[in-house]
């Protein structure tokens, strides 16, 4: 594959990413020292997002607990979890 067939390939997946999905990308890219170098500095251009994501989240995100295969399983727990709502419900 040339350089170029690269390039073509990763434009168009950029072109149809949701705003999130470009978000997540720009976030992986950050935290790769050769990659992060191409990312334009965006406290330098007046970026009023700053971090991608807030300190907040990042000390959430590390406290959850939650059963190792949550992300697999999610439907289901999400289905159990709904079912006894309406079980005590009634």
């Amino acid at each position: 594959m040339t350089a170029a067939r690269d390039f073509e390939d990763l434009r168009y997946a950029l072109e149809h990413f949701s705003p999130q999905q470009a978000r997540r990308l720009r976030l992986i890219i950050s935290q790769d020292e050769e990659l992060a170098e191409a990312l334009p500095d965006r406290e330098a251009a007046g970026d009023e997002e700053g971090d991608l994501l807030p300190e907040s989240f990042l000390a959430l995100c590390g406290s959850i607990e939650a059963p190792t295969d949550y992300a697999e399983n999610h439907d289901e727990y999400i289905r159990e979890r709904t079912e006894r709502k309406r079980s005590a419900a009634e």
